[in-house]
């Protein structure tokens, strides 16, 4: 069996929280002889066009990016190509350009969806765009919410409940690699008082905007691991409003990011 996953961003351009859910499946999926390919967006499509883990990344070219949302000519011809040899079409929401290369295509495959979010900040742009969004969640074959509370809470989400299933984000403990004494001795060095972490994409819908306004309440330091669209933007914040105790350290290789989560005091979620 034959699954094209289908998101704006993937490795090795990126690799957030929806990105670690799609390798994941790929990953888990292979032993049961589930062939994995990913097509996503890249301003390099060819180089960033890789094997990971026994699946595939595909990339089409990235052209811009607009509240979040990137942009691509070139995909809906290569998503139409690599959805005429797939036997399922995994989509991962949302993604309103995803929806307009949907029917476009007109693949006619049997199609699922993760929800990962709603769409909470383009309140001005969800009027325009909920039309399509309801179309697409309604042609599609089933939907995966990945808590039940979310699919309770969730507006969206409660008028498909019928195709919907609960199907949490699982994480593989022995995916992440154990820290090493001298991962821990690089953390205190960089952070040798107590301090509380956020890892993840710098994007706006994150919140972190907030975390550096309310830093000057907190007494330990906050630590931004990281980088993304906004990461300047943050910076030029922290650095307005003096906010001393935020730390940002950019993207940190996978050992020092779980010498980070070892060693913080908690972690935030802004």
């Amino acid at each position: 069996m034959k699954v094209l996953h289908f998101f704006k961003t993937y490795w090795p351009d990126s690799f957030g929280g929806v990105e670690r859910t799609i390798h994941a499946i790929a990953q888990s999926t292979a032993r049961h002889g589930i062939e994995t390919e990913v097509l996503s967006l890249s301003r390099t499509p060819e180089e960033a066009t890789q094997h990971l883990d026994g699946h595939l990344a595909r990339k089409a070219k990235l052209d811009f990016e607009l509240a979040s949302t990137g942009f691509s000519r070139d995909v809906f011809r290569k998503f139409a190509a690599l959805a005429k040899t797939a036997d399922l079409i995994h989509y991962h929401f949302p993604w309103p350009l995803m929806d307009v290369v949907h029917f476009q295509s007109g693949h006619g495959k049997p199609t699922l969806v993760t929800y990962h979010s709603d769409i909470v900040k383009q309140k001005l742009i969800l009027p325009f765009y909920r039309p399509l969004m309801t179309r697409f969640l309604r042609d599609v074959d089933a939907i995966v919410a990945t808590s039940p509370d979310y699919l309770e809470s969730s507006p969206v989400l409660r008028a498909f409940k019928a195709k919907s299933k609960v199907i949490p984000i699982g994480i593989d403990e022995d995916a992440y690699p154990a820290p090493t004494e001298a991962d821990n001795d690089w953390c205190r060095s960089m952070i040798p008082e107590p301090f509380v972490l956020f890892v993840g994409v710098l994007r706006y819908y994150k919140g972190l905007d907030i975390l550096i306004q309310a830093a000057d309440q907190v007494r330990s330091k906050i630590v931004i691991a990281g980088s993304g669209p906004i990461e300047r933007q943050l910076k030029l914040q922290a650095e307005t409003l003096r906010r001393d105790n935020v730390i940002f350290l950019g993207e940190v290789t996978e050992p020092r990011k779980m010498a980070l989560l070892h060693n913080c005091l908690g972690f935030v979620f802004p």
